[in-house]
């Protein structure tokens, strides 16, 4: 597991990823609302998923598997386009918090291979 260490104005605290609520709840207010923050896709999940990233066709990542439906429970044995959904956090408001709300621009620059 990869640990930062991240500055919020009254906890310097090292964290793993997850973070700490505490910066997130006092920094929030600066990110740009209009940032994708999770989509549901109709991608083939089952339980133990959570974490997997999300790729589109050019094999770009584009988020982070995070949830999904009732209907995707029965992923171990059937998959139905029709009802199955993946519900994933954006990888623009992950790129968004690291930067305005963590304080982890080199983390962010690294993720976008800057």
């Amino acid at each position: 597991m990869i640990s930062i260490f991240l500055n919020c104005k009254k906890s310097k605290s090292l964290v793993r990823l997850g973070f700490s609520k505490r910066c997130f709840t006092q920094r929030r207010d600066k990110i740009d609302l209009s940032t994708p923050l999770n989509f549901v896709a109709t991608l083939d999940i089952i339980g133990g998923n959570s974490g997997s990233p999300v790729i589109d066709k050019n094999a770009e990542f584009v988020g982070i598997i995070f949830d999904g439906n009732i209907e995707s429970l029965t992923g171990n044995y059937v998959y139905v386009e029709e009802t199955n959904r993946a519900v994933a956090v954006h990888s623009a408001a992950i790129i968004e918090t690291l930067r305005k709300v963590y304080d982890a621009p080199a983390l962010a620059n690294g993720l976008e291979g800057k």
